[in-house]
């Protein structure tokens, strides 16, 4: 069977968090760096496969799922969603830790721990530029083969086909691969907003298709 893109399901998350994991430091593997590995996962991949407005699509290689695209149509109902039905129950998990003097928590962990314990809503900028948002990751193994482009052309085709105009995103700073790989795709830098976030309209996308 060839690879293919399909929708992602819950029974993807053990993968979705491995994908997260392998792709954390700046595109490259973070295992190393934590003590818990599940905490990357948790934040940026699995709240997508649970909560409200949220969508997912994985790449599928004869039954191993190597890449993803998820991420959410309303980022405000996905925020709601989120502060009521999953950031408490990381919180209560993940937040004694951090005053546990028993508890060998490495560095990473505790940048995790900490985005979880202060989570911020998304930028009104932002928000004026796109309702929806995205997070995408592929392994080092399928990377430079034209996977990517093709996990955002589903997302704009889902985009499209509800009525989702436009769309943005958040990078790490230090992942320089990406922020090519974006600006090749069209996406372009967000003027007012943080640095690292970038946003598409699906008319641009059109465009750059053709």
């Amino acid at each position: 069977m060839a690879l293919i893109i399909r929708k992602a399901t819950k029974a993807d998350e053990s993968a979705l968090s491995n994908i997260c994991l392998l792709t954390a430091n700046a595109g490259t593997s973070s295992k190393d760096l934590h003590s818990h590995p599940a905490l990357p996962g948790l934040i940026y991949a699995l709240p997508y496969l649970n909560l409200e407005s949220t969508w997912g699509f994985v790449l599928d290689d004869n039954g191993e799922v190597v890449g993803y695209v998820l991420g959410a149509s309303d980022t405000r109902k996905f925020e709601e969603s989120a502060e009521t039905d999953w950031w408490p129950l990381l919180k209560a998990r993940y937040g004694p830790l951090l005053q546990d003097p028993h508890e060998a928590l490495t560095a990473a962990d505790r940048t995790y721990i900490n985005t979880i314990m202060t989570i911020k809503r998304t930028s009104d900028t932002m928000m004026a530029f796109a309702p929806a948002h995205l997070h995408i990751n592929i392994l080092p193994s399928h990377q430079r083969q034209g996977w990517g482009r093709k996990l955002i052309a589903r997302v704009m085709e889902n985009l499209q086909e509800n009525g989702v105009k436009s769309v943005c995103l958040g990078l790490d700073l230090k992942n320089t691969d990406a922020a090519a790989f974006y600006t090749r795709l069209g996406f372009r830098k967000l003027e007012g907003a943080e640095e690292g976030i970038m946003g598409i309209t699906v008319q641009q996308w059109e465009e750059y298709a053709v």
